[in-house]
């Protein structure tokens, strides 16, 4: 349900602005310069000035974003405090898209991990790493406007390098992590009954991990996991795991299995998983077919089966975002770099786009791909859809002289139906084709994805 005009998020970091090559660093007071900025998304599609908010430390990891309660947005970002390498925590800032953002507040946490996510309801949740060790997660009921007291999960020692959480109407949440050569579970309950900690599969460090959890009290987690040990080349496995009643989870189901000597599911995106409109689930994630990364998608309690190819049958893709709109519909969102021996590096991709819906027996249909923006310094894209009008928004960073956030706006799907005249927001003349509009980042800021992206061709951030 429309709750409120959307925004667009990015993060800056002002000590990579500008650094060259044995360029002397930065100044220890201007590490602190990191920040938020947030462009509000109204009517005709036209974005607001940036407000901006310091975070009052080094920015830790990328940002993320999702709606709050009470129509407001969330933002949090892991910071980093001067001096202390290991210490820091999770930057949260909620407010109104169209009004400037208050001081955040910063909840305890140890590197750069946090996860953040919503329910249908409003209902937010945010997990960090704390010391103990644990995880330790603060729920944000729709109704409230402040975060409960944290509720710890204890782990074991060991780093946890992979962090995702979801939740139920309940505000029951289910926490996944990757940590000892393995992914980890836990259900936490509203009620306050203890649930155990769940081993559900092997996972090499740094996968890309994904998880939903339904009313119905069974959830599913989804991850990637590239073993990079020599002299074997890197190669990437995609799990997906279906729980049993009661979030109980068995053996993990193995979707793909290739040899990926550009580790693409660790720096660019692999797989996402979306709760459609329908209550079903789509599931998307990237395989190699005939040597040529491609993106599949399909429903997740019969992804094995019943998934079909939604990119390029001759260019190399990858899966970059999937959000879910309100007519039981998809977009998914993948970078290609055209060509038979095209090789997908961030440097000089394009950005494609396609509605996907599950059809008659849950097959996967999909509409003609889209091209979002042409062959160029394209980084860290991502997708949403309107609910109030089924408008897809595609927002990415280019580079090139300077560092800029453009944004595209497609046109709602033919099967979509506004539930009255006064729920959708006019739309702008210009039938199906994207508008391409740009927002230069203040002063040349660049986006957390960039330092991931670029610096350390680490994962993919999401901005």
């Amino acid at each position: 349900m429309p709750t409120g005009p959307g925004a667009i998020v990015w993060a800056y970091d002002a000590p990579g602005c500008g650094a060259t090559p044995g360029s002397p660093p930065p100044a220890p007071a201007a590490q602190a310069s990191a920040g938020l900025e947030m462009a509000a998304l109204g009517p005709a599609d036209r974005t607001s000035a940036a407000s901006t908010e310091p975070l009052g430390g080094a920015l830790g990891a990328a940002p993320a974003a999702v709606g709050g309660s009470l129509g407001r947005v969330t933002l949090a970002a892991p910071v980093q405090a001067l001096g202390t390498p290991g210490g820091g925590g999770a930057a949260v800032l909620q407010g109104r898209s169209t009004r400037p953002l208050g001081p955040p507040t910063v909840f305890a946490g140890e590197g750069p991990l946090l996860a953040l996510t919503r329910a249908y309801l409003g209902d937010v949740a945010i997990a960090t790493v704390v010391a103990g060790p644990a995880i330790a997660v603060r729920v944000e009921r729709y109704f409230s406007s402040v975060f409960a007291p944290a509720r710890l999960i204890p782990i074991p020692a060991g780093a946890v390098t992979a962090l995702t959480a979801t939740m139920d109407y309940r505000s029951d949440v289910l926490v996944a992590w990757q940590q000892n050569g393995a992914i980890y579970a836990h259900m936490l309950r509203a009620s306050g009954r203890v649930e155990p900690t769940q081993r559900v599969g092997p996972s090499a460090p740094d996968p890309q991990l994904r998880a939903l959890v339904s009313d119905n009290n069974h959830g599913m987690i989804a991850w990637s996991s590239t073993d990079v040990r020599r002299p074997s080349p890197p190669a990437t496995r995609v799990y997906l795991d279906l729980s049993a009643v009661g979030v109980r989870f068995g053996a993990p189901l193995r979707l793909a299995s290739f040899v990926d000597p550009q580790q693409v599911c660790r720096r660019f995106g692999c797989l996402s998983l979306v709760r459609l409109s329908t209550e079903n689930v789509m599931l998307a994630w990237t395989d190699l077919e005939g040597g040529r990364y491609t993106v599949r998608a399909g429903p997740a309690v019969f992804a094995a089966t019943r998934n079909a190819r939604i990119s390029g049958a001759h260019t190399q893709a990858v899966l970059a975002d999937l959000a879910a709109g309100p007519a039981g519909d998809a977009v998914a969102m993948w970078e290609s770099l055209p060509g038979p021996g095209g090789h997908p590096d961030g440097g000089g991709s394009e950005l494609w786009a396609a509605r996907a819906f599950l059809a008659r027996h849950d097959r996967l249909a999909s509409r003609t791909p889209e091209m979002v923006a042409a062959a160029g310094p394209n980084l860290a894209p991502s997708v949403a859809i309107d609910p109030a009008n089924d408008r897809a928004v595609a927002a990415w960073l280019t580079m090139g002289g300077h560092a800029s956030v453009h944004y595209a706006v497609g046109a709602a799907a033919v099967r979509y139906q506004p539930r009255s005249p006064a729920a959708a927001m006019p739309s702008p003349q210009g039938g199906t084709h994207w508008l391409r509009l740009a927002l230069a980042a203040a002063g040349l800021a660049v986006l957390a994805v960039l330092g991931l992206r670029i610096g350390r061709r680490g994962r993919r951030g999401r901005a």
